[in-house]
């Protein structure tokens, strides 16, 4: 940790948010936060994505895919 009041961290998982995607995060209480929520639009539709904190080492700090949240409507799947 350092004396900025973010740090570097890279997301991996589904999708263009979340494949080595690299952003800057705030410390929670002086600390990495241990669980990101991220909004996505994808296909005009939002999607939140759920990134847990993994191995902490130099930074970027790694982030992995946990969950996805489809807030859309109903999915549009042929029968």
């Amino acid at each position: 940790m350092n004396d900025n009041a973010t740090y570097r961290a890279v997301l991996f998982g589904p999708g263009t948010i979340g494949s080595g995607h690299e952003m800057e995060l705030p410390y929670v209480d002086g600390a990495y936060q241990k669980v990101v929520v991220i909004d996505a639009v994808e296909n005009g539709e939002t999607i939140s994505r759920t990134y847990r904190l993994g191995h902490v080492t130099d930074e970027p700090i790694s982030y992995r895919f946990v969950e996805e949240d489809d807030t859309g409507g109903e999915a549009d799947v042929p029968n």
